[in-house]
């Protein structure tokens, strides 16, 4: 018999056997001409009986369900059919149980009734008093009431005698140890629906202490821990207990992940391991996708997530992920079509608001601009312009620029006019490469006709994971415009910059700079070489702190109005910080304190003086697809600025302000 499931007993057995039974004793009553009950009742019954059978299996089904979910936490998600705890071997033993009960009665009436006819033979009797029927006497009717009490008597010692065998004393008063731990698992897990953490974690602790390999306490109690470290020894238990659960290698993912970012390629190895078990199971292959993304992999996570919609096209939170991803990207375009999509699925606010960002930054774009420079010689610009660009093809953008600027220094004033082309190529997030070329021309001054200098700059910037090393590497061609003397000598620069930074810590980085300068105007050429050095510390997600030595050579002296020493040496403590404000907001600054010492030709270092630096940059969104860029640059050094005119005391301040204006 099924504990707890109606029916099942030797009484519901009896019934059911006696139902089954009806159609064959009616036929048989029938084909014999004795009197029946008739088919309707045989047919009520059969419908009893009908209903039962499947009111027993229904409720074993509903039972192994509750209880498949009880024991597998983990894996209902994994559609497993739930098992009934209904059992053909349980309905044989309950009809075996109910044949021998039945045959011990039928034992005991034959021995009763055989010793109540032993005292006389009907066949001595005299043949008058056959005929005849005697009068039942009170004790003769008291002597059968005595047999059917020794009956009865004779049955309920009989089950009395069952009940108390050792064996099932035991199992009645002391439950086995399998019992006492579904009770406690039961206790705990009603706990943990109610939200009572705290009681089901002492629940299920106690579970483990009676059973260590329970393996859905070992689940349940890792999801409860607070210790990061204990949930992840936890879950790795689970997965050495069920190495073919993929929900055990999800779950020790996800610790992993948010352990930090040392912990991102053990984390995307449990992942693999769980896609590997279940192909098709969501959480496996989007938590996958957000280890990507967590860590910065974001080509891989884009096309993890793209192969995941590709089958699963109403995902409307992985068509957002994907929006995000693609936008970190600097694929707008993809952006909006992924943001398009989850809207159209589920809108949403949040959504809705990339959705406008995305279309802005993808959108034909007019960028007006006004910048100025002056310093303490009395040099002063200032340049009007702007540009346009539109986007090609999801990784390529091209535009236009012109403009035209002033140059005066209180005495002389002159003015240059520069125009070009300038494209964005972008085919991987790691990878960005930035091309523009033209043309400036500098006006007629003091005896000099205008003429035209072809500028220009190609920039290639690689960083293929956050705590990996990059390379930034830039080759431009400029004109020096910082006072008018320069203008007029038709000073050109021609500059190989090149940065390299490499992580030694998930805190600490090194970062080494190059720059190679040729300084041509049309009588001579110089050469500028400096190179630097900076440790930097990642205090905070958004600040970074660091440490700079810079060492500038030049091969002569200048004649021709910038400042060219034999050598300079620079060193300094910055600070880099920025932060976003909740309304779109972007503040950056990266400020250097520190001192700087020139040695001029033909003489020794001299000594030491501040060198102080502050530039910031910040954008404000003013609407949609409409933002105003402000940039502000102050230097009190002349070591690290070809407009210096002496090693003393110089200062130089500049700013730009621009407007980028999506055109939708």
């Amino acid at each position: 018999m099924t504990v707890g499931l109606p029916g099942t007993g030797i009484g519901g057995m009896f019934y059911l056997l006696s139902a089954l039974a009806m159609p064959l004793s009616e036929a048989y009553r029938r084909i014999r001409g004795l009197a029946s009950g008739g088919w309707r009742i045989v047919a009520g019954q059969l419908a009893i009986a009908g209903g039962m059978i499947v009111g027993m299996f229904l409720t074993g089904r509903l039972l192994g369900a509750a209880l498949h979910a009880t024991q597998h936490p983990a894996r209902l998600a994994l559609g497993s059919v739930p098992s009934n705890v209904l059992r053909i071997a349980a309905l044989v033993l309950s009809i075996g149980t109910l044949a021998a009960v039945l045959a011990a009665v039928e034992l005991l009436r034959f021995w009763i009734h055989g010793r109540a006819g032993s005292g006389g033979s009907a066949s001595t009797r005299a043949p008058r008093e056959r005929d005849v029927p005697a009068p039942i006497e009170p004790r003769a009717a008291a002597g059968g009431e005595r047999r059917r009490a020794r009956t009865l008597i004779a049955l309920l010692l009989f089950e009395a005698a069952a009940a108390s065998h050792p064996g099932n004393a035991r199992a009645q008063h002391r439950p086995p140890v399998r019992s006492r731990v579904a009770v406690a698992l039961a206790r705990a897990d009603s706990a943990f629906t109610a939200g009572s953490t705290s009681i089901a974690s002492r629940h299920y602790a106690a579970v483990l202490a009676v059973d260590p390999e329970n393996t859905h306490a070992i689940y349940r109690l890792a999801q409860l821990s607070a210790d990061r470290a204990e949930a992840l020894r936890l879950f790795q238990r689970y997965v050495a207990l069920e190495p073919e659960d993929p929900w055990g290698y999800i779950a020790v993912g996800a610790v992993l992940a948010r352990w930090g970012p040392g912990r991102y390629g053990d984390a995307l190895r449990c992942y693999d391991q769980a896609v590997r078990l279940a192909p098709g199971e969501r959480d496996a292959v989007v938590g996958r996708a957000r280890v990507l993304a967590r860590a910065r992999r974001t080509d891989a996570a884009i096309a993890a997530y793209e192969q995941w919609l590709d089958a699963h096209g109403t995902d409307v939170e992985a068509w957002r992920e994907l929006g995000r991803e693609q936008t970190r990207a600097g694929r707008p375009a993809d952006a909006a079509r992924a943001f398009a999509r989850a809207q159209a699925i589920v809108p949403d606010q949040t959504t809705d608001r990339r959705l406008a960002l995305a279309e802005a930054a993808a959108a034909p774009a007019l960028g007006p601009q006004v910048s100025g420079s002056h310093d303490s010689d009395g040099n002063a610009t200032l340049r009007l312009g702007g540009a346009a660009e539109l986007t090609v093809s999801a990784p390529f953008r091209l535009g236009v620029t012109a403009g035209h600027e002033r140059v005066a220094d209180g005495v002389t004033t002159t003015a240059l006019t520069d125009v070009g082309l300038r494209a964005t190529w972008r085919p991987r997030a790691v990878l960005q490469v930035e091309a523009s070329g033209g043309v400036t021309a500098l006006d007629a001054i003091a005896g000099a006709r205008a003429t035209s200098t072809p500028t220009g700059q190609l920039r290639a910037r690689w960083r293929p994971l956050p705590l990996g090393p990059a390379l930034d590497l830039r080759l431009q061609r400029n004109v020096l415009d910082a006072s008018p003397r320069l203008v007029t000598n038709r000073v050109a620069r021609t500059e190989f910059r090149g940065t390299f930074e490499l992580p030694v810590a998930r805190v600490v980085k090194l970062r080494g700079i190059a720059r190679a300068a040729s300084l041509s105007d049309p009588t001579e050429t110089n050469h500028r070489m400096a190179l630097a050095g900076v440790v930097a510390f990642a205090a905070a997600p958004s600040v970074e702190l660091s440490a700079r030595f810079n060492q500038i050579r030049y091969d002569h002296p200048d004649t021709v109005g910038y400042f060219a020493p034999r050598l300079a040496q620079v060193v300094q403590a910055g600070s880099y910080l920025e932060f976003e404000t909740p309304n779109g907001a972007l503040f950056s600054f990266d400020v250097g304190a520190g001192v700087q010492r020139v040695a001029k030709f033909s003489a020794g270092l001299g000594p030491w003086q501040r060198a102080l630096s502050l530039y910031s940059s910040i954008v404000l969104p003013l609407a949609p697809g409409c933002d105003l860029k402000i940039d502000l640059g102050l230097e009190d050094y002349a070591a690290g600025n070809e407009a210096a005119t002496s090693a003393g005391s110089w200062r130089y301040v500049s700013a730009a302000t621009s407007l980028q204006w999506a055109l939708r």
